[in-house]
């Protein structure tokens, strides 16, 4: 099981044949590893604070499957090595 943590108390869980997007802890999306498609990622940085000087660095996934919906999520781009085994392993299911 791969578990990430991302912005606004979201998740990201594999496991096994299925992957699951949580929010707060409870599931929002569930779909079978098998159908994934494709992972377009885009890397971005935003202000900690609204009117601050101290900028992270985040990443964004988009996750498409056969059938929708497609999964998004974004999370600070030091846990991308986490996010990149989640996409090997759905890209390992879908075969």
């Amino acid at each position: 099981m791969i578990a990430v943590e991302g912005e606004s108390n979201e998740s990201l869980v594999l496991d096994g044949e299925w992957l699951e997007k949580q929010r707060m802890g409870q599931p929002k999306a569930r779909l079978a590893a098998a159908s994934f498609r494709s992972a377009e990622w885009k890397e971005f940085e935003k202000r900690k604070k609204l009117f601050g000087g101290e900028k992270v660095k985040m990443v964004q996934l988009v996750l498409t499957f056969e059938k929708p919906p497609f999964i998004g999520f974004i999370t600070e781009a030091e846990k991308r090595p986490q996010l990149e085994e989640i996409v090997a392993g759905l890209e390992t299911a879908a075969g």
